[in-house]
């Protein structure tokens, strides 16, 4: 990949996860950009050799190499983008442009920066939009990802993917509204696994565990199974295998099939499709 220089506008925590893990030999110059004061005061102790710390855009010249990651909250993305849009002159100055705000889409993005006096260069800018999750902070990740089709976007592509595989596994969806089902699966997916740790460990404790003991325990379990989970093809099949006639999983499974647990599930991810819907329209 060609030494670019990279853009970070905003930087929480998401932002944060994916710089501390960044391969930062894959670029010439990284800026975070953080308006708040006491954010930067907090970064600049964090940052490292090749990184500036900025408090705006004003100054910065962009070339068409260049990455820029919208890490801002949804309702900033057409502030951000109006900036972006005062910076460029001509085909040279774009730069290949990354969001990770939820619900905005491409075409929103692109609408924003390629106003009137940018009309001629609409066909030449590339924009992505990528889901991770809160597992990047350990790069654990599976983040997915969308990019709009214009000139150059396979090299761009790359780019991208480097990026995002330094927080974890990446998936790329062939459909902008696929976002939607990675983010009811994988985007709020940590809160759904929290929320049965939780209980587990619960009950755990209940029954005479500590704590400590309980959570262990848990974890391992769903980080066990969940590796196994990625290489057994059929699952139903392989909760048969531990499910003993007359036995403690069976006597587990028969409450959670008496109590339509899977039904339960399926509302739920529906409501996290649904609303992640309306989030995307509603930004349209």
């Amino acid at each position: 990949m060609a030494k670019n220089k990279l853009y970070f506008i905003g930087y929480g925590h998401m932002a944060e996860a994916i710089y501390q893990r960044l391969d930062k030999s894959l670029f010439e110059n990284i800026f975070l950009i953080e308006k708040d004061d006491d954010r930067r005061i907090s970064i600049d102790k964090k940052k490292h050799g090749k990184t500036q710390l900025l408090k705006s855009l004003q100054g910065i010249k962009f070339c068409n190499s260049d990455i820029v990651i919208l890490a801002v909250k949804p309702n900033q993305i057409k502030l951000i983008c109006n900036e972006i849009n005062s910076l460029i002159i001509e085909k040279k100055d774009l730069p290949v442009v990354i969001s990770i705000a939820a619900g905005v889409t491409t075409t929103s993005i692109k609408d924003y920066i390629i106003q009137e006096n940018l009309s001629h260069l609409q066909n030449f800018l590339n924009i992505y939009r990528a889901m991770p999750n809160l597992c990047a902070s350990n790069g654990d990740s599976i983040t997915g990802l969308f990019g709009s089709s214009v000139s150059d976007i396979t090299n761009s592509k790359n780019t991208v993917s480097e990026i995002f595989n330094s927080v974890g596994e990446i998936l790329w969806v062939k459909k902008e509204a696929d976002l939607n089902i990675v983010t009811a699966i994988s985007g709020s997916g940590p809160a759904y696994i929290f929320y049965i740790m939780e209980i587990m460990i619960n009950s755990a404790q209940e029954l005479g565990l500590s704590e400590k003991d309980a959570k262990k325990l848990v974890a391992m379990t769903l980080i066990g199974s969940g590796k196994m989970g990625l290489s057994i093809q059929n699952l139903k099949e392989q909760i048969s295998k531990v499910s003993s006639k007359g036995g403690t999983t069976e006597a587990a499974l028969k409450v959670f099939d008496k109590e339509n647990l899977s039904l339960i599930f399926n509302q739920a991810i529906e409501a996290a499709h649904a609303r992640s819907k309306e989030i995307s329209q509603s930004n349209e």
